[in-house]
């Protein structure tokens, strides 16, 4: 089951670096060398999605194999996003514009002979509910004119920071008018700045629009799964693949510009709010409690004089996966003829999944628990034994996600 939205990837640090740019503030969270980044996005209709980011210690397939496997492993998402910046194979296809993988092509596997490389390629199809809902933002005039005035807007602004001698760049970039292509992108680890191996690549296959490092190590990744994730590749042009390229990327404009026209882009795909959601770490609080002798059953512990049992059986009610939770619990009553706080003798919080029960965890004169595994959707029991007789107990319930809290009257 997936347990977060959208997982966003992207080749090199530099692109990533736009994702922080142009998403909402990102949280950081370290498991040893893995370092993943999450933040949460609302759409324009309310829905609110959660999303995982990454970047590949070095550009390139293996890399990008190494990291989907990763990602999978870890957050088990919905959707696979790659991001970046690629070389443009099709005269169509220009500087700023950005293409969505229908398929990735991968062109590495070859038979060596003493006259040529005779290739071996494969081809991966990509994920049809995102290609369609890009081709949706295409044709709604709303969210693909926002794209474009944002790109224009950033494409203006680095014209302005030119020199002024150097009026063929700035016309370009002032008259930026960027478009989406569809179609087939090639991927391999080669980086393509001659005109002969695009050639002899669309000898292969002659209707690819653009090259880059990637997308064959994520799609390989996604397809060697029982259950395949989708995924899709959307980068955006910053060079025409041949003898220009190292000039173009010295000058950093266009290059900055591809990646950040196909980060807004998938920005704005999330935004229109038209893939169901999965309300990760989404959850209510339920007062409903049960009959004492559920909670000494679950605690296994016989009645002591001046203790009390108390059984919340649906307390967390989630409406989704839960990747964190944390639950503190504070009670208030009589013990010994005294009011005030009364201390907590045993803390049971126990989760029941369909077909498994996870084991329960109980903590001994303590009043908060904490989980960092992923729990699915089902509700999670808390048992307490007090010392005293409670007037009231209070819940505080928080994920990455909410943070709330619930009294309850006695």
């Amino acid at each position: 089951m997936p347990i977060i939205d959208f997982a966003i990837l992207t080749g090199l640090l530099e692109e990533f670096e736009i994702l922080q740019k142009l998403f909402p503030p990102l949280q950081s969270k370290s498991d040893n060398a893995a370092i993943w980044y999450r933040t949460q996005v609302t759409a324009l209709n309310h829905r609110v999605y959660s999303v995982v980011m990454a970047f590949q210690n070095e550009m390139g397939p293996l890399d990008a194999l190494d990291l989907t496997n990763k990602v999978v492993a870890r957050w088990n998402p919905a959707y696979i996003l790659l991001l970046g910046i690629a070389g443009s194979f099709d005269k169509e296809v220009k500087l700023g514009d950005v293409v969505v993988s229908q398929q990735v092509f991968y062109y590495d596997l070859a038979k060596a002979t003493d006259k040529k490389l005779k290739y071996r390629p494969q081809g991966y199809p990509c994920s049809t509910v995102l290609v369609r809902q890009v081709e949706a933002l295409r044709v709604d005039p709303s969210s693909f004119q926002n794209w474009r005035h944002e790109a224009q807007q950033s494409a203006g602004a680095k014209a302005a920071s030119l020199d002024s001698k150097k009026l063929t760049a700035q016309k370009l970039l002032i008259n930026h008018d960027p478009e989406i292509h569809f179609g087939t992108v090639a991927s391999g680890s080669l980086v393509i700045a001659d005109k002969s191996k695009k050639e002899e690549l669309l000898r292969l296959h002659g209707r690819i629009l653009a090259t880059e490092m990637e997308g064959a190590g994520v799609l390989h990744a996604t397809f060697r799964q029982e259950i395949p994730t989708p995924a899709i590749v959307i980068k955006g042009i910053s060079d025409p693949a041949d003898k220009n390229k190292s000039a173009l990327d010295a000058i950093k404009h266009w290059r900055t510009l591809a990646e950040e026209n196909s980060v807004r882009l998938v920005l704005e795909l999330i935004r229109r709010g038209k893939i169901r959601p999965l309300h990760t770490d989404m959850f209510s609080l339920d007062r409903t409690q049960g009959p004492p002798a559920m909670a000494m059953s679950e605690i296994r512990q016989g009645a002591t004089p001046g203790n009390s049992y108390c059984a919340f059986p649906r307390l967390i009610v989630p409406q989704g996966p839960l990747t964190e939770l944390s639950i503190r619990v504070q009670a208030s009553g009589e013990f010994e003829n005294k009011q005030g706080d009364l201390a907590v003798t045993r803390f049971l919080v126990k989760y029941r999944a369909r077909g498994e029960t996870v084991p329960s965890t109980q903590f001994v004169n303590g009043n908060e628990f904490k989980l960092n595994k992923t729990l699915r959707p089902f509700p999670v029991e808390v048992y307490l034994l007090l010392r005293g007789e409670p007037r009231t107990i209070t819940f505080q319930a928080s994920s990455p996600r909410l943070n709330e809290t619930i009294t309850c009257n006695f």
